[in-house]
């Protein structure tokens, strides 16, 4: 698979996602409750591993409030969301780290079933191109993070189960692409 100078620089125009606060009791009750879960685990570890429980997989209408996350049927957060918590769990660790993005190659057919499921709830799907998508991760002590997989990988080339990365990068660092895909990188 060739990715295209264009398809990073879309990448790119997508910024790293925080979640916000109205600072009044609606977020401060929401935050206040994720938080306090986290204070039961022993280590950012496990911390970091209860992410995805915690926050269902699905559409968030950017810019995210925390008091927007919570729905009927539990918290909902896309991989900005995880990533964002995460990196407010590693702080609290006080454990060094970046935020960084990946282009994915995403799997026959998920990409159309991202977009229709965002879609219906009219959240922007500017993530989701054609083949390949944006994914936010962390850095942490050398090594890659997905929070919303939560599991460590390797980098450019590492399979996710939300697809094959293509190129990575850390926030403002340079993008490093899969070998694979790099032969064929398009200009």
């Amino acid at each position: 698979m060739t990715i295209s100078a264009s398809a990073l620089e879309q990448i790119d125009r997508i910024g790293l996602s925080r979640v916000a606060s109205h600072d009044r009791a609606c977020c401060y009750l929401v935050r206040h409750g994720v938080f306090a879960q986290f204070a039961s685990h022993a280590n950012a570890g496990s911390a970091l591993a209860a992410i995805p429980e915690m926050f269902r997989w699905g559409p968030v209408r950017w810019p995210a409030h925390w008091c927007g996350l919570a729905k009927q049927n539990g918290l909902v957060g896309d991989c900005g969301v995880h990533a964002d918590v995460a990196s407010a769990v590693l702080e609290q660790f006080a454990i060094p780290h970046t935020r960084g993005r990946v282009a994915l190659l995403a799997p026959p057919l998920a990409s159309a079933h991202w977009r229709a499921v965002w879609q219906e709830e009219e959240a922007s799907d500017t993530w989701i191109g054609q083949t390949i998508v944006h994914h936010e991760v962390l850095h942490v002590g050398g090594r890659w993070w997905d929070p919303s997989g939560s599991r460590w990988f390797a980098g450019e080339g590492a399979s996710l189960a939300s697809g094959r990365v293509l190129a990575i990068r850390e926030d403002n660092g340079q993008w490093k692409m899969d070998p694979a895909s790099s032969e064929h990188f398009k200009p």
